[in-house]
């Protein structure tokens, strides 16, 4: 078979797709919440580390664009992280019909704990790679997620036509 030009972006797709895949998979997840001693789900994993992330208080509408999904997704997952003690929720000073949300402490160290366990994990496995090599390879990660999140943020909800001549 000849050389393709794409045959080195065609490893990539495949390799990003093969670990996309490999650490969504239930087993891995929780092997991985476990050795750390939590139980968190995948997407509140997820939630977690944009609030973690950000340095102010964030509303659900916010999170839900970070994330790429809708606003219900999130509100449900908000529920069972209030309830384990790892998000807060508080009204809005602004808007008493907004909640802002945020991390607890018990919220942080959980994400700190999974976040150091897969450091563990993947400095077991790159242990022969160069810092350099590291830094190219989060670099390709860190354009394609940026990639995905523009190519997939939903737009911002359309003004309401304007009333009669005013």
């Amino acid at each position: 078979m000849p050389h393709s030009p794409d045959a080195p972006l065609d490893r990539l797709v495949r390799a990003v797709t093969s670990l996309s895949y490999a650490l969504g998979r239930s087993r891995v997840h929780e092997e991985l919440t476990a050795s750390v001693g939590v139980t968190v789900e995948r997407p509140e994993i997820a939630l977690l580390r944009v609030l973690y992330a950000s340095p102010e208080p964030l509303r659900v509408t916010d999170v839900a664009a970070r994330l790429l999904v809708r606003s219900p997704h999130v509100t449900r997952q908000v529920a069972r992280l209030e309830a384990a003690g790892l998000v807060r929720r508080v009204s809005d000073a602004l808007d008493h019909r907004t909640h802002l949300l945020s991390t607890t402490a018990h919220g942080r160290q959980v994400v700190d704990r999974i976040d150091q366990g897969m450091r563990d994990t993947f400095r077991a496995t790159l242990q022969d790679m160069t810092d350099g090599q590291l830094a190219d390879a989060a670099e390709v990660m860190e354009r394609l997620a940026a990639d995905a999140a523009a190519r997939y943020e939903e737009p911002p909800p359309a003004a309401p036509p304007a009333r009669g001549g005013h």
